[in-house]
């Protein structure tokens, strides 16, 4: 990286503040620590940071608030969720308040790297939205107006279309749960009323994807799906 990346890093637990902060400082992101969420946004406010990662559950303001707070002055920093306490209710809630990834302590941290890496060419790469999506080195994904741009050609998706990519998105590299992405598009449905609906779904983005060797929208028996780059998921 020729650039540090400034970190703004809201955690309540001194123990997981320092091992992250140690993790993403060895690995040339800058990072302060708020350690609630009311500190948090005052130091937001007097330096926007070029990331904001947050736990979800803190004394004097939650994630949650947070998010929303933030989106009222600025919508283009990137957010980040780094929490245990995310089920799929609150994690797509945070999507709607404008969260751009939810990622769940225990995961691995090579993970948490790769996310703050991709979202960190994001900003130096000055797209103007932190919900552009780079899926390779020749597509890119606007979320909020549905454009997939392939080699160079533009593609305005569907609605639905592109609210399912959206969600894989979010997870990228991740399993994505039938459950995350039957009540990301429809709501309070089951897999037994959606599941064939969201099969449909998933082969169309297959095939809209499919130019772009590179990406691999796979499927995890019984537990959902997940859109990864095919050298990571060769290496798994």
């Amino acid at each position: 990286m020729e650039k540090k990346v400034d970190v703004l890093y809201a955690e309540d637990d001194d123990k997981m503040a320092s091992v992250v902060k140690k993790l993403l400082e060895d690995n040339e992101f800058h990072v302060r620590i708020a350690c609630d969420g009311r500190r948090a946004w005052d130091i937001f406010q007097r330096s926007i940071p070029d990331l904001l990662l947050l736990d979800l559950e803190m004394p004097r303001k939650d994630g949650l608030e947070i998010v929303k707070l933030v989106r009222k002055v600025n919508k283009r920093v990137p957010i980040v969720f780094y929490s245990s306490y995310m089920n799929v209710e609150k994690e797509l809630e945070a999507i709607k308040l404008g969260a751009d990834d939810c990622i769940r302590k225990g995961c691995p941290m090579e993970l948490l790297l790769e996310k703050l890496r991709s979202i960190y060419r994001r900003v130096i790469r000055d797209e103007g939205s932190p919900q552009i999506y780079f899926l390779s080195e020749t597509t890119k994904f606007n979320a909020v107006v549905g454009l997939l741009v392939i080699n160079g050609k533009n593609l305005l998706l569907k609605s639905m279309d592109s609210r399912l990519l959206h969600l894989l998105c979010v997870k990228m590299h991740e399993i994505a749960s039938n459950d995350y992405l039957i009540r990301g598009l429809w709501g309070n449905y089951s897999y037994a009323e959606k599941g064939n609906a969201l099969r449909k779904g998933i082969s169309r983005l297959r095939d809209i994807l499919e130019v772009d060797t590179a990406l691999v929208v796979g499927n995890s028996f019984g537990e959902g799906y997940f859109l990864t780059s095919r050298n990571l998921h060769l290496k798994a």
